[in-house]
């Protein structure tokens, strides 16, 4: 993963709404399925999937990219740290 996409997938997680974010930080795994993360989100709402279905079909779709956008980036997070790049550092010698 290049350094640009790295910087898109966090940026698109920083503008996710706060609580959408902090559910998926605290609960949800990297090796979730997209799907089970979506799915335990909607569950943790006040009456879960009920309102959920209450939003109207732009919001919900918006949630559901905003839940996306989080657990993509804690992925890639998750890959950038247990998979460094190791480059020899330039010491600005000769």
């Amino acid at each position: 993963m290049t350094d640009d996409t790295y910087e898109i997938l966090q940026s698109r997680k920083r503008d996710a709404h706060p609580i959408v974010r902090q559910i998926i930080d605290r609960d949800c795994h990297v090796a979730e399925s997209d799907l089970a993360v979506i799915r335990h989100v909607v569950s943790t709402l006040r009456d879960g999937y009920q309102t959920f279905r209450g939003l109207p079909k732009p919001e919900r779709r918006r949630f559901i990219e905003e839940c996306l956008a989080v657990h993509r980036a804690n992925r890639a997070e998750y890959e950038a740290v247990m998979r460094p790049r190791y480059e020899v550092p330039d010491l600005g010698g000769p």
